[in-house]
């Protein structure tokens, strides 16, 4: 069946033209997660005529109250497979592309020139400056969108001279730890939806050129008590909007840095002490005979890890232990991480 758009070409704002520019489109959304439900849901509906979706994970059971375009059906399978699959069922004239790896310095510029708008559909801060990076380097407008808890925050970047991009408010790009994500902190499904939601609109409006698109503006959402809050994102001194004096071109992953494992075993095998970095109640859902010492204590007081020893760092999904071991290894300690993490290692 054929997309009807007639309700939203009887917009004055969109009609037969604004559809064509919508048609014409291409958005590359990273993150098929919270997010990225609702952005591709809604997105797909519009008939954006081109939608990439970056996401290296596969369907784990604990998403599925949050990212309704899933079924419990689908658990343990490729996300961005079962996402193209959604947004077909949605709207069959809209063309995905898939990615299933993680968006990373070695990967993003290139991904990033094939589109015209991206958005930031993440769960974690590295990821989040590293689409703003390339959204300067590449001056590609981008959409970012972050949740924690009840709360939310929504950023547009356009390369134009009185923007400012991530790097204006925040010079130094935050550590992942320092802020519990949804795994860790805990999320109620509605929230990220309402999130992604405003995202699709502001996509839609960078595409038709509508107004209201947070222009130089931070909106913060609390959705607890249905209160908003708009602030000023004021460019530093220093900025050459579009251009900025802190983006440098992507740096690649440090080499080493994560290890695939089949057992934990193979770990003492190779001379590494396991240091299980996840919080008290996830142990004790899942035990797990290692030394417990949780992230946000490990990155506080680093001296507990001995210089001289070798550590694998283990988490849920291997995020945590990867960025906290990118992090330790800056301070000198020999440290890896646990690839998939448990989630992985119980496949």
């Amino acid at each position: 069946m054929q997309p009807d758009y007639s309700r939203q070409l009887l917009l004055r704002e969109i009609g037969a033209a604004g559809q064509a520019k919508l048609e014409r489109g291409r958005v590359l959304v990273v993150g098929a997660g919270g997010l990225g439900s609702p952005v591709l849901q809604y997105l797909a509906g519009a008939g954006i005529g081109c939608l990439g979706v970056v996401d290296a994970d596969r369907l784990d059971a604990s998403n599925l109250h949050r990212q309704p375009i899933y079924g419990s059906a689908e658990v343990g399978r490729i996300k961005v497979d079962l996402a193209r699959a959604a947004v077909v069922r949605i709207n069959p004239s809209v063309r995905v592309e898939t990615h299933a790896v993680r968006f990373d310095a070695g990967n993003a510029l290139d991904l990033a020139g094939a589109y015209d708008v991206l958005v930031d559909c993440s769960d974690n801060f590295r990821t989040k400056f590293l689409i703003n990076d390339v959204a300067v380097l590449a001056r590609k407008p981008a959409v970012f969108a972050s949740v924690y808890q009840y709360e939310g925050q929504l950023q547009v970047y356009k390369p134009q001279a009185d923007h400012a991009c991530l790097r204006c408010l925040w010079p130094d790009a935050i550590t992942d730890g320092v802020v519990g994500n949804c795994a860790e902190a805990g999320v109620l499904g509605p929230v990220p939806g309402a999130l992604g939601a405003l995202q699709s609109l502001l996509v839609l409006k960078l595409l038709l050129g509508i107004g209201g698109q947070l222009d130089g503006e931070l909106m913060l959402l609390d959705l607890m008590h249905f209160s908003t809050t708009k602030l000023k994102a004021v460019r530093r001194l220093e900025c050459r909007a579009p251009a900025c004096a802190r983006v440098q071109a992507p740096v690649p992953d440090e080499t080493g840095l994560e290890i695939d494992l089949q057992s934990l075993a193979e770990a003492a095998a190779l001379g590494l002490e396991v240091i299980d970095i996840r919080e008290a109640g996830e142990i004790a859902a899942t035990p797990l005979a290692a030394r417990h010492v949780p992230m946000a204590a490990l990155l506080a007081d680093a001296s507990v890890l001995s210089p001289g020893a070798r550590y694998l760092l283990v988490c849920a999904s291997g995020r945590r232990s990867l960025a906290a071991a990118r992090e330790l290894r800056k301070r000198g300690l020999s440290v890896r991480s646990l690839a998939g993490g448990l989630v992985r290692l119980a496949r």
